[in-house]
């Protein structure tokens, strides 16, 4: 049976006496999610509907559920009506969206039924769908368990089941494509380290947030256990795709980082590799600790970096991105013998 609102054929309140209520079902299964898209910001959205002619399912959403980053499981939930409200209406005549989202309300259409959720619990799934040389899209998805919907009368019917209220996408440009690039990495003071080396001769330094990753096969030689002269860093080529900018369509682990094996069937992933590039590696020692050891700094630039968007091989091609002039990836820290 095809799950719609109440997950099917919803007979609403046919014991009453009256006669007022006619409505025997509620289906926007097959309708689009709307809003208003008057925001500067759309994750500040919280009022969606949807139309089927002369019928309407409004939601207010509670604020700050929407996010630019994948969710935890059961992350972003809400509750009905406490925190978030949906409202069915039925109209005298067919419904448009300029009804809900002009600045001075339409007088017409007339709303002739209206059944208001007192019960529900809402929850919304988000992740990366697709990615583009500047974007990444967000997909967040709502749905709502439980929902009771309830008249005048306060005569009420409840299912239990889960239906999907809608879908609503988002954007925000890529890491590298930041004002500067990749500054949202500033925040992770050092590099994560795999255990295994992946290129003879080096080490697989790198950093995580949410659905994505920076790493960088980067030469033992140039991260010895000596400062370097002023002016002088140590360098290395970024051919050969020794950096690495991923994204997943969930949240990264380190396992998924530090091996060569593929990836679960269910995950997406979207892979900018370098083709050309420098890394620069400016070195200093630090003082002695109590125990004597001296630890070295080594701080990592990134220049003239050149990103490939890796297409599938066969219907999408290979896009590179434009060149990305320099900036500091991060430090790492080595302790002297």
């Amino acid at each position: 049976m095809k799950k719609t609102l109440l997950l099917g054929i919803l007979i609403l309140f046919c014991a009453c006496d009256d006669g007022d209520l006619q409505i025997e079902r509620v289906d926007f299964d097959s309708v689009d999610i709307q809003t208003c898209g008057d925001l500067d910001d759309p994750l500040e959205t919280t009022f969606f509907f949807k139309i089927d002619g002369d019928e309407a399912l409004l939601l207010n959403l509670a604020s700050g559920l929407l996010k630019n980053e994948t969710s935890e499981a059961d992350e972003l939930q809400s509750s009905l009506p406490s925190a978030s409200s949906l409202i069915y209406r039925l109209f005298d005549d067919d419904v448009s969206k300029d009804y809900f989202c002009s600045t001075i309300p339409a007088l017409e259409p007339s709303v002739t039924k209206e059944n208001t959720a007192t019960a529900g619990d809402i929850g919304i799934e988000t992740h990366v769908s697709t990615v583009s040389k500047d974007n990444k899209t967000y997909s967040h998805t709502i749905s709502i368990t439980g929902l009771s919907l309830a008249n005048e009368q306060n005569e009420s019917i409840t299912d239990s089941s889960t239906m999907t209220y809608g879908t609503f996408k988002t954007t925000t440009p890529i890491s590298a494509r930041l004002d500067v690039p990749f500054s949202n990495y500033e925040a992770i003071a050092d590099f994560s380290e795999c255990e295994n080396a992946f290129v003879d001769g080096s080490l697989r330094l790198y950093k995580k947030i949410n659905d994505e990753y920076v790493s960088l096969d980067i030469p033992l030689t140039t991260i010895a256990n000596t400062a370097t002269t002023a002016g002088e860093p140590r360098t290395s080529t970024l051919e050969n795709g020794a950096l690495k900018y991923t994204v997943l369509n969930t949240i990264v682990t380190d396992d998924m980082i530090c091996t060569d094996a593929g990836l679960s069937e269910d995950i997406t992933s979207f892979d900018f590799t370098s083709s050309s590039g420098t890394i620069s590696v400016e070195t200093v020692a630090n003082a002695a600790d109590g125990t004597g050891a001296i630890t070295y700094t080594h701080t990592i630039s990134i220049n003239n970096l050149l990103l490939v968007l890796k297409g599938d091989g066969e219907d999408v091609a290979d896009v590179t991105l434009s060149a990305i002039d320099n900036f500091v990836l991060g430090t790492y820290t080595t302790v002297a013998d």
